[in-house]
């Protein structure tokens, strides 16, 4: 745009036509400074000319570099006057001196970071059209400052030869505050010679710490030439300050010092000339002027910021959307100015955390595509938004507005969260009207234990702004969790001012809520909040003896306790078959816990012959909450128990790589049942620093061939307990329980056989009086029903020797395995399709409450089976029963009793003399029984015999 620099005052005083000079040296700047003054006395006065030749002597009264008496250093303080002021190099006295070296085209002046202008300070602005009439019609209020131009001529000649010199002109013109352009923050202009061709001042914020730039552009005459009265300097001296306005009504606010104290404040000047035809060529220059001293009085600026945190919703634990505010006082009496802001740490209230349900879609923005510190359009993808900004400043007469984006982290996996490099925001408040563009970014450093967040957003710009608004996004995928309570629930923060001098009392706030996710009054602790969460465990198939796939689903509403730890019993005869299936080692699970979740997810540290299902676990507050998909591996001995499991899931949710959840399970074998009791280790509510707000988990055990259903059909169930986060989720003494059973039955038993077979035989002394061994071998058929009571009687040749019976194992020392090697009997062992080895062990004689003592068989192996027998005497004859055998396929039994001294058999007869025979009671798990079946017992030491 055209801007025509003519200063009439200076053309009618001088009525001359101006040449360019000969080249007498580099066009340049040979003088600039940047000052803020709290005296200044400047002449002319507006609307005079004062004339003379170069060099003319500067007013008596100047506020200069020379002058410190006069300087204003009050940080935060409001300068009576701001004046930047430069010459142009001109060559000495007799040799052109006082014309300039070229054809000035633009100047632009960059102000210190800091000295703020405040365009809203005049009651009222100028328009342009008021300033483009003759004269100018801008309101008197408008008035900020004079420009002092001082131009030169040459009626002597083309080279102002001596003795004189060239004449040279200094003229003040009232310098307006205008409505801006379009796209622009703060206009000032003057008026020219040439009717309808003011120049305007073109105000600009720095992208990068936004400091304020002037702007003068294309400075030509009115016939589009640089044949003006050529400028050999300019003063312009802003009213910056009350104390040293012409004008009454201002407020005294125009211009604000920085409030950093410290060095010196630097400002710039760069100017470029005409070239051809009016020069050989175009010419620029730039000078830097930075102040002997930098601003002061830093412990006298206040700084008296708040905070506000609230959500929209009075929901606990949802997705409310969730506004924080910052405020900074803003009174334009006051004649020093609250600190800007550098620093804003923000430490929201415990219990509100990142949502994961947030990570359904989300998108990240990069670096490059906020690019921060330029004016480049911002190509932040569109799912990357969570939430706005709003920002309030006595500067503008509308407020900023614009968008919060959830960045790209820097870094990533375990521990990450921890260097605040991986929550990030960016933050753009914009104003396109008033071309404002303010770009931050905030890091978010979650507490690893509760998942507290604290937010910072460092070295803000000194910009004035009296409320910042950050309005995060709620709903299904919004951003924040709300607390779990009613509260209060508190807001604590840490403002560092850029005047070094921060306020004592660290601002705070607290909010309340008012509801139950659903309906119903908020509770007022932890303790308090309701825990009934639901829980299903199923097979695929309910078929007696059948492999099927066997899912456990647990889940708990938005606003209930944690999940924390599942202690579930299963039904007798609902196992898993162990044989064929390596163990996931202690090394690969530590490796699995220290890995990221892309890592992990990629190639699992468990080897998945180790594998027998998956896991499915759905996380976050709201209707959507986020699924993340693991796997579930089998491992050895833990925590006491001969097996476990281990649920491991990438912690991976949309652009952020928290690492890996591993949750390992001891599962219990109870050594009388067979039953499996699995306690998981606690599950964690906050990972990596993220409050998860688990909302279901699905464990799917489908590795085939792997679940083995009952063989009988007694009404049964999935029993045990749930435990909630209670009144402290991160102790579990503070853990509350809910008691679970789902019903489970299997089905179709009666379609089971049941024929199993027994083989008895006696070694050692068959005479009388003689003890012998016995050694018994239960078959049984695969794809029967399993043995559920036995019962074996021995002919009525065979006493029990009771004066044998001698040590016997407690049973805490039976259960301690402490029983004493005298307490040995025999030995047992039992091989089963579901393990790769047999199970083999010790019979002990063990304590009981039965009128004799009970023959244990300590099965050992990769789990420890304890099968007893109850012993009697019927009709003279030795009786055993088993009355409780677990409900898993044995397919064979065998029992060697010892002989000798150690035997509990003594011969009342010659066992020999005739055939004996054992009466065997069996009955299967589906009822079938093998009633009364005499079997030979067979006799090693008797040769052949006629039955």
């Amino acid at each position: 745009m055209a801007r025509r620099f003519l200063i009439a005052v200076a053309v009618m005083a001088l009525g001359a036509v101006f040449i360019a000079p000969s080249a007498q040296g580099a066009f340049g700047i040979s003088n600039w400074e940047a000052l803020t003054c709290k005296e200044n006395v400047d002449t002319p006065g507006l609307g005079e000319t004062t004339a003379g030749v170069f060099p003319l002597a500067k007013p008596a009264g100047q506020c200069t570099n020379a002058t410190p008496e006069k300087w204003f250093t009050q940080a935060a303080g409001h300068p009576p006057f701001g004046i930047t002021d430069f010459t142009l190099n001109t060559p000495p006295v007799g040799k052109g001196g006082g014309f300039p070296e070229g054809f000035v085209k633009d100047i632009v002046v960059n102000t210190p970071e800091g000295l703020s202008v405040n365009p809203e300070a005049t009651p009222v602005k100028c328009t342009v059209e008021q300033l483009k009439q003759n004269p100018p019609a801008c309101p008197p209020t408008s008035l900020v400052g004079i420009n002092y131009f001082t131009v030169s001529a040459s009626p002597l000649g083309p080279n102002c030869e001596p003795p004189a010199g060239c004449l040279q002109a200094r003229a003040a013109v009232p310098v307006y505050n205008l409505e801006p352009f379009q796209g622009v923050p703060s206009m000032v202009g003057f008026p020219t010679s040439a009717p309808g061709e003011p120049t305007i001042i073109v105000g600009a914020l720095d992208p990068v710490d936004q400091h304020v730039s002037f702007t003068i552009s294309d400075i030509h005459a009115p016939d589009g030439t640089p044949q003006h009265p050529p400028i050999v300097g300019s003063r312009l001296v802003f009213f910056g300050g009350k104390a040293g306005n012409p004008n009454p009504l201002a407020n005294g606010t125009y211009l604000t010092m920085p409030s950093n104290c410290g060095s010196g404040q630097t400002s710039t000047l760069d100017v470029d000339s005409y070239g051809p035809p009016y020069a050989v060529a175009p010419a620029s220059d730039s000078a830097s002027f930075t102040t002997a001293v930098g601003a002061s009085g830093c412990e006298l600026v206040p700084f008296k910021p708040t905070i506000g945190v609230s959500t929209k919703g009075g929901n606990v634990d949802s997705p409310e959307p969730t506004t924080v505010e910052v405020g900074i006082p803003f009174n334009p009496a006051e004649p020093i100015a609250n600190s800007y802001l550098k620093t804003a740490k923000v430490t929201l209230p415990e219990g509100m955390g990142i949502n994961p349900s947030a990570a359904n879609g989300l998108e990240t923005c990069s670096n490059a595509q906020f690019a921060k510190g330029t004016n480049n359009p911002i190509t932040c993808p569109a799912a990357s938004v969570i939430g706005s900004v709003e920002v309030d400043t006595p500067s503008l007469p509308v407020s900023l507005d614009g968008t919060v984006y959830a960045a790209e982290p820097l870094k990533n996996g375990p521990g990450a969260a921890a260097t605040g490099e991986q929550f990030r925001i960016f933050i753009w408040a914009k104003s396109e009207r008033y071309g404002v563009n303010v770009r931050l970014v905030g890091n978010v450093t979650p507490n690893a234990e509760t998942g507290q967040l604290t937010a910072v957003v460092d070295e803000n710009p000194q910009a004035t702004f009296s409320k910042f608004r950050l309005n995060m996004n709620g709903g299904p995928k919004g951003i924040l969790t709300s607390p779990p309570t009613c509260g209060p629930n508190s807001t604590t923060t840490e403002m560092t001012p850029w005047s070094g001098n921060p306020d004592q009392n660290k601002p705070g706030s607290s909010f309340n809520l008012s509801s139950y996710p659903g309906g119903g009054s908020c509770p007022t602790s932890l303790g308090a909040r309701p825990f009934n969460p639901a829980y299903t465990a199923k097979s695929d198939s309910t078929k007696a003896g059948a492999y099927s796939p066997f899912r456990v689903t647990v889940a708990r509403p938005d606003g209930q306790q944690e999940l924390k730890v599942v202690n579930v019993t299963l039904p007798k005869g609902l196992t898993g078959k162990l044989a064929g299936i390596p163990y996931c080692s202690d090394a690969s699970i530590a490796a699995a816990e220290s890995s990221s979740g892309k890592a992990q997810a990629a190639s699992s540290s468990c080897p998945s012959a180790s594998g027998i299902g998956s896991a499915v676990v759905r996380a976050g507050s709201g209707s959507e909450p986020f699924k993340v998909d693991g796997k579930v591996f089998l491992a050895g001995p833990y925590k006491g128990a001969p097996l476990s499991l281990v649920v491991i899931t990438p912690a991976v949710a949309g652009p952020f790589d928290l690492g890996t959840v591993v949750v390992r399970a001891a599962l219990n074998v109870n050594p009388s049942t067979a039953q499996i009791n699995a306690v998981s280790d606690p599950i964690p509510n906050v990972f990596g620093g993220v409050k998860l707000d688990v909302r279901s988990i699905v464990v799917d055990i489908d590795r085939n061939q792997f679940m083995l259903n009952p063989t009988n059909c007694e009404p049964g169930a999935v029993s045990g307990t749930l435990n909630g986060g209670g009144s402290n989720p991160a102790n579990p003494a503070a853990f509350s329980a809910f008691g679970i059973s789902t019903a489970y039955q299997a089905t179709e038993c009666n379609k089971l056989g049941f024929k199993p077979k027994l083989f008895t035989r006696l070694f050692g002394p068959t005479k009388r009086a003689k003890n012998p061994r016995i050694r018994a071998i239960l078959e049984a058929r695969e794809g029967d029903a399993n043995v559920g009571r036995a019962a074996l009687t021995l002919p009525r040749s065979l006493f029990l020797d009771q004066s044998h019976i001698k040590t016997i194992c407690t049973r805490p020392q039976l259960a301690s395995r402490t029983c004493p090697q005298g307490a040995v009997y025999g030995q047992a062992e039992a091989k089963s399709p579901l393990l790769d080895q047999k199970l083999k062990g010790p019979v002990y004689l063990v304590s009981s409450n039965d009128k004799l003592p009970n023959l244990v068989a300590d099965l050992r192996g990769q789990v420890n089976i304890q099968l007893r027998g109850v012993i009697s005497s019927k009709r003279g004859g030795l009786k055993t029963v088993f009355p409780e055998v677990p409900d898993v396929p044995v397919k064979k039994f065998i029992l060697n009793m010892k002989g000798g001294k150690k035997s509990l058999l003594v011969n009342s007869t010659n066992t020999c003399a005739e055939p004996q025979r054992a009466v065997l009671n069996l009955k299967g798990q589906n009822g079938k029984k093998v009633k009364n079946n005499k079997y030979k017992l067979r006799i090693s030491n008797c040769g052949k015999k006629k039955k």
